[in-house]
């Protein structure tokens, strides 16, 4: 009898309802950051960009800055690395540029220009189609300038 009343506890137990409500399934599950939460993470942005710099080494001759970008819409700190020769001489050029993630410090991007010769690479998966260093050249510039856009100026 024990047995049978356990069994009969246990079972209208498990039939009541949860008071916690269950999510949509299409909720989204990004929240937009508030005001106070994007000056902090473009300020954290900031950090890791200057951090970036700082470990980057580079040859005496050659100059180095570096600008970061948070993105609130998809919550990413972009970082874009320019490195070029400081003392030109004539048919010297010397000029790189990375987009890098801020956070985990993953290359994205890169061009280069180095005595007349253009090339770049965009580091996605599944890789973007080749075509000739150019059109590589021009399309990461692209795609560095789009994910380095001021979102405040949109």
């Amino acid at each position: 009898m024990r047995l049978f009343a356990l069994s009969v506890l246990l079972f209208f137990s498990g039939c009541q309802k949860s008071s916690a409500p269950i999510p949509p399934v299409d909720a989204p599950s990004f929240r937009s950051p508030t005001a106070t939460e994007v000056f902090n993470l473009r300020s954290k942005c900031a950090e890791l960009g200057e951090r970036i710099m700082k470990n980057t080494v580079v040859g005496d001759d050659l100059k180095k800055e570096q600008l970061s970008h948070y993105e609130p819409k998809t919550n990413r700190c972009y970082v874009r690395l320019t490195v070029w020769k400081a003392n030109l001489g004539k048919g010297d050029e010397y000029f790189q540029q990375y987009l890098l993630d801020g956070q985990t410090g993953q290359m994205l991007a890169a061009i280069r220009r180095e005595n007349g010769v253009r090339s770049g690479d965009i580091y996605s998966d599944p890789p973007p189609s080749a075509g000739n260093s150019d059109e590589m050249y021009l399309d990461a510039s692209i795609f560095i300038s789009q994910m380095m856009a001021d979102d405040r100026q949109q």
